[in-house]
């Protein structure tokens, strides 16, 4: 006969990156520690654990997924152990007939509280891409009657990614979506064995701007434009930093400028570090240009309404076709007119390569960039192309 209890057991990864599963530690008040296992008689702080309800089912010992919440899951096991101490009274009663009702997970409910668990880490990023990717998936189950957590299997991920293949995504987008997708439904207690490994894709090397284009692109006499470009050529600055970087951000005598968290616009950095950037002496003198013709303006880049400016990229495009620098090979082109070749984040890859390619080293290269992990930076050492490397390899005596 199975046994009534039901613990509450929490799975983890070691100091040494091993996977581990020890009981919930538990507080004063008798209530589960969130983010804590009980290991040797002490309860240690573990990071991004998920719980586990350790119980018996045909003398076997299993383990049900309960997602990441301590409490959440520590109500689950309670509700588990009554139902098992129900049905254990029953048994050999004839006059008595237990109906099981389960606590079903649905995607709808589950995917708000794994928004709400992003925003609550302040993770608006993350809780960004969770929205797309979890509408996304909800509406294809919908054609397939499956509404349920529990009923999602390896096939629905794979319709998944037919599904954003068929609207033009790449392996990379396919693999990222994947990932946010399996991490939600694992939040929601999906069982592992009913999500696929992660997709692999092709991992390109980073595409920058040669001269030419950085040359054409600074001469089609926008201002506005010239400005934004500099910035993220020769400051690396990602798309959302140039959006909201302010006059008060730059130090004119130490020549650089702070990425830093902008509370009024709900703006924080990648990583959550603030970082300074060393600006070059002929970019800080275009910016000392600039703040005079922007005079009263707090964003470096703002509207004429004091905000920070969204469409940067629209205005990028715009330049870029008024330029004739349009490819005009890809599916872009064809159809918006707007080349897909030409992004704002392309500058700062141009950036990051151009620094490690003129021997700046990769942890001050890192620090600029404001990488958590120099793996990051790593990915921009790539070899020399064009003249200057043609030029090099004439000159190797062989």
């Amino acid at each position: 006969m199975d046994g009534k209890a039901v613990t509450l057991m929490i799975r983890y990864k070691d100091a040494v990156g091993t996977w581990r599963r020890s009981t919930a530690a538990r507080g004063a008040n008798g209530r589960a520690k969130p983010g804590h296992a009980w290991v040797n008689g002490v309860a240690i702080k573990v990071e991004n654990p998920t719980y586990d309800l350790r119980h018996t089912v045909d003398r076997k010992t299993v383990y049900m997924p309960a997602g990441k919440r301590g409490a959440e899951a520590d109500a689950r096991r309670v509700k588990l152990e009554n139902t098992k101490s129900i049905v254990a009274q029953a048994v050999g009663n004839p006059d008595v007939e237990v109906i099981e009702k389960t606590d079903r997970a649905t995607l709808k409910d589950t995917a708000a509280a794994y928004i709400r668990d992003a925003e609550g880490r302040n993770a608006q990023e993350a809780a960004g891409k969770a929205r797309l990717v979890t509408v996304e998936f909800m509406s294809l189950m919908s054609r397939r009657k499956k509404f349920h957590v529990d009923q999602v299997v390896r096939d629905d991920f794979f319709f998944y990614h037919a599904a954003l293949r068929a609207r033009g995504c790449g392996d990379r987008t396919v693999s990222n979506g994947h990932e946010r997708l399996a991490s939600w439904l694992r939040f929601g207690g999906n069982d592992r064995k009913n999500i696929p490994p992660t997709p692999r894709y092709e991992d390109k090397l980073p595409t920058i701007y040669t001269s030419d284009q950085t040359r054409a692109m600074l001469a089609a006499r926008n201002l506005y434009m010239h400005v934004c470009i500099l910035l993220g050529l020769k400051c690396g600055l990602r798309d959302q930093e140039l959006m909201h970087l302010e006059f008060r951000d730059l130090n004119w005598e130490a020549r650089t400028l702070r990425v830093q968290a902008k509370g009024e616009w709900g703006f924080l950095p990648k990583a959550w570090e603030q970082r300074d950037i060393p600006i070059p002496d002929d970019l800080l003198e275009e910016l000392r240009k600039w703040q005079k013709i922007c005079e009263g303006q707090a964003l470096v880049l703002g509207t004429k309404n004091r905000k920070p400016n969204t469409k940067l990229l629209r205005m990028l495009k715009r330049l870029v076709r008024g330029a004739g620098l349009n490819c005009g090979r890809c599916d872009s082109c064809r159809d918006l007119k707007e080349c897909q070749e030409y992004t704002l984040h392309r500058f700062r890859r141009t950036y990051l390569t151009t620094l490690l390619r003129n021997g700046i080293d990769l942890r001050t290269v890192q620090a600029y960039a404001g990488h958590k992990d120099i793996a990051s930076t790593m990915r921009y050492l790539t070899p020399a192309s064009g003249p200057e490397a043609q030029t090099k390899l004439n000159a190797v005596k062989w």
